[in-house]
């Protein structure tokens, strides 16, 4: 079976805000903090992955960034 997980950080003025396939996980002061929470979150889905955020939106009025990474997953019944 197959799946994928989507890795979200909201960023803005007040913190860097992570999301786990639609889950709050907490906000983190650095968007390094956030990143190390996802990547840690993420080898609980599978130990060899590496997360890349990237960015995906930019609101330069508002100071609000959007970066998301996305890990995919097959699982093997035994």
């Amino acid at each position: 079976m197959r799946t994928n997980h989507l890795f979200l950080i909201d960023s803005d003025s007040s913190g860097h805000r992570l999301s786990v396939d639609g889950n709050a996980i907490g906000c983190f002061d650095t968007l390094h903090a956030a990143e190390a929470k996802a990547a840690q979150l993420a080898w609980l889905f599978v130990p060899e992955a590496t997360l890349r955020f990237e960015l995906d939106f930019k609101w330069t009025l508002s100071d609000s960034e959007i970066r998301v990474a996305t890990v995919e997953c097959t699982y093997v019944d035994r």
